[in-house]
């Protein structure tokens, strides 16, 4: 089955299928309409196309009713980011721009014909999502268009909060924070967790023409913008390397509490995304800080771990 999204299409596998807990959530989200369920759908089969079922699993730690909507937050986040980095790069930047602006007309006027819109317009209604911080997402994922290093670390810092920052306060409407504070702290794990996934890519990213590393830190380290492609890990890159995970070590520390500022319903979900993110630094650290022979990933077994101890969290949550 192909997606077709506002000037872009994905395959996208499962054909007609029903995936796990499709069917309990959408009616535990009060979503009757058959053309709007299958937008809801749609979104579901493109979190499966573009991160694999492990990600689907991690949906179902969320309540049924709070499923459909981060799936339709995540699609248009994903397909963005697709946009931004696939096809004829003598086109991508028209092609962007246009989707960017059929994407917004279709959020403003709660109304749209393409799938993806249809729910994400319809999550944005239900959970009162700004629509300056789908405009702010939009406009910061379209730096990866232009800008291919940053100077320093407050520059990447910027760029991070554009991104992740208005992605992070959409969530935050559907996982519903119940401690005034929790934007302002999330905005810490926000940043570790993007850090850690920047470290995973380093290598796929400085082959692409990205180096989202600060440009004072591989000037501190004697390390070269072609020395991130791959291949040995030098005792220079390592601590270059060590560098950042001890920095992302420090933004987790300062946004932990973000997972007690949120509804105890929605805390299962977010611990294990940040609990996997912080496994993944552990994993770099085991490595002794070699991101560039392999990429960084975790195990079957960890994730199964990682997702049962987050499910054993929220039963312990309900039962007190």
């Amino acid at each position: 089955m192909r997606l077709e999204v506002n000037g872009g299409s994905r395959e996208l596998g499962g054909g007609g299928r029903w995936m796990l807990g499709d069917r309990v959530a959408l009616r535990r989200a009060s979503i009757s309409d058959p053309v709007l369920r299958e937008a809801y759908r749609l979104c579901g089969r493109l979190l499966v196309a573009f991160e694999g079922w492990d990600h689907w699993a991690g949906s179902l730690l969320l309540p049924a009713d709070k499923r459909p909507h981060s799936w339709a937050i995540y699609a248009l986040i994903r397909w963005a980011d697709e946009l931004a980095d696939s096809g004829d790069p003598r086109k991508r930047a028209d092609r962007y721009d246009l989707w960017c602006r059929r994407t917004l007309e279709d959020v403003r006027s709660g109304r749209s014909t393409d799938p993806l819109c249809q729910a994400f317009t319809h999550t944005a209604a239900v959970c009162s999502i700004d629509v300056a911080d789908v405009e702010a997402l939009l406009a910061g994922l379209r730096a990866d268009l232009s800008v291919r290093q940053y100077a320093t670390w407050e520059d990447v810092r910027r760029y991070i909060t554009g991104i992740t920052g208005a992605a992070g306060r959409m969530f935050l409407r559907v996982l519903e924070p119940v401690d005034p504070r929790a934007e302002e702290v999330m905005v810490a794990l926000e940043e570790a967790m993007q850090l850690t996934d920047m470290l995973r890519d380093v290598v796929e990213d400085a082959r692409q023409g990205r180096v989202y590393l600060p440009a004072e830190d591989l000037q501190r380290f004697g390390i070269a913008r072609n020395d991130l492609r791959g291949g040995p890990a030098t005792p220079q890159l390592r601590r270059l390397v060590r560098f950042q995970v001890r920095r992302a070590h420090e933004l987790f520390a300062a946004g932990a509490e973000t997972i007690g500022m949120i509804r105890p319903d929605s805390r299962p979900c977010l611990w294990a995304i940040t609990e996997t993110h912080r496994t993944l630094l552990a994993e770099i650290e085991q490595r002794d800080y070699d991101v560039f022979s392999r990429r960084v990933a975790l195990s079957p077994w960890q994730k199964s771990l990682i997702a049962c101890r987050a499910a054993a969290r929220g039963f312990a949550g309900a039962a007190a």
